[in-house]
C-alpha cells in the first residue's frame, strides 16, 4: 500500500525536532479570551503578532485528548513558531476540553464554534482580516477542513494527520476505542456524511495543505490520501506531504514550519495577481 502511496506524495519529508521554547523566548506571551459561541464559552490563548500593523492570523486546532485535560496547552510552542514568523495566534480549547465548556461531538457544532471564532479574530485591531489561516492536528485538522468547506473566511488550510472519513477511519484504526468513539460521538453512519470532507472535497476552494505520518495506524495514513485524491480530480489546489516514519505523534507530524511557508507563499501569490 504504502508504495502506491508515494505516488501522490510531492516531498517525503524527515521528523524534525526544534526548540521552540528556547528559539521563541523573546516573543509576547498570550493572553487569555473568551468567545461566545452559542451556549459555551470558549476559553483560548492569543498571542498577538509583534508590531503595529495589522498581521496576518491563524487559527490552531488541537486534536483529541482525554475529557480532563486541556490538549491546546500542547499548541502553545506551535502558536509561538507563528507569532515570530509574524502572525498572530489564536489558540482555542475547543468544545468538550477544559476549561471550555459543552461536550466533544467529532466535529459537529465544534465546526460552527470555529467559524464564530474566525469571525471573532478577523475583528481584532491587529489583526488583517483578509489574510485568516487555518491549521489542525488530528481532530483540530478534520474540523479546520471543515470550517473551510462551509465558507470560512480563510485564504488557506494546513491539516497534520487530519480525521478525513470516520467511516474509513473506524475500520482501519489500530485502536480500538476509535471504534466506538465513531459509533458514538461521530454519531454512528447517520452522522458519519456530516463529519466527512470527502464529500465536500469540491467545496475546498482555498490551497489545503496535508501533512501525514506515513507510519501512521492511529489515523491511517491513508485518510489525507484519499483526501488528496479527491481534491486532485476537482482540480483543487492541494499538496500532500508524508514525513517519513512518523506514526500519529503531533511532536513529529506538526512542523509548524510547514504551514508558515505554505501561508506565506499564498500571501505572496496573490500579492503578484494583484
Amino acid at each position: 500500500m504504502l508504495m502506491r502511496l508515494y505516488a501522490f506524495v510531492l516531498v517525503t519529508l524527515p521528523m524534525i525536532g526544534l526548540p521552540f521554547s528556547d528559539t521563541f523566548a523573546q516573543s509576547r506571551g498570550p493572553a487569555t479570551v473568551e468567545i461566545e459561541v452559542g451556549d459555551i464559552t470558549l476559553v483560548c490563548r492569543y498571542f498577538p503578532a509583534d508590531g503595529e500593523d495589522p498581521a496576518a492570523a491563524v487559527l490552531l486546532l488541537h486534536g483529541w485528548s482525554w475529557p480532563d485535560n486541556d490538549p491546546s496547552a500542547g499548541l502553545v510552542s506551535v502558536a509561538e513558531a507563528f507569532q515570530h514568523a509574524g502572525f498572530t495566534a489564536l489558540v482555542p480549547s475547543m468544545r468538550g476540553w477544559p476549561p471550555s465548556g459543552g461536550s466533544d461531538d467529532c466535529a459537529g457544532r465544534q465546526v460552527d464554534d470555529i467559524l464564530q471564532s474566525l469571525e471573532w479574530l478577523g475583528r481584532q485591531p491587529a489583526v488583517d482580516p483578509d489574510k485568516l489561516f487555518l491549521t489542525g492536528f488530528s481532530q483540530g485538522g478534520q474540523i479546520a477542513l471543515l470550517a473551510a468547506s462551509r465558507g470560512a473566511p480563510v485564504r488557506a488550510v494546513a491539516a497534520f494527520a487530519p480525521v478525513v472519513d470516520p467511516d474509513h477511519w473506524g475500520e482501519h484504526t489500530n485502536i480500538d476505542g476509535i471504534r466506538d468513539y465513531v459509533m458514538e460521538e461521530c454519531g454512528g453512519p447517520a452522522g458519519w456524511r456530516s463529519r466527512s470532507v470527502l464529500p465536500a472535497a469540491s467545496k475546498l476552494v482555498q490551497p489545503v495543505l496535508l501533512v501525514h505520518g506515513d507510519a501512521d495506524r492511529r489515523v491511517p495514513t491513508q485518510q489525507s490520501v484519499k483526501l488528496y485524491q479527491e481534491l486532485t480530480a476537482a482540480q483543487r489546489p492541494v499538496q500532500l506531504r508524508l514525513i517519513a516514519g512518523a506514526e500519529h505523534d503531533q511532536d513529529a507530524v506538526l512542523q509548524p514550519q510547514l504551514a508558515i511557508d505554505f501561508f506565506l507563499t499564498s500571501i505572496g501569490d496573490d500579492q503578484k495577481q494583484k
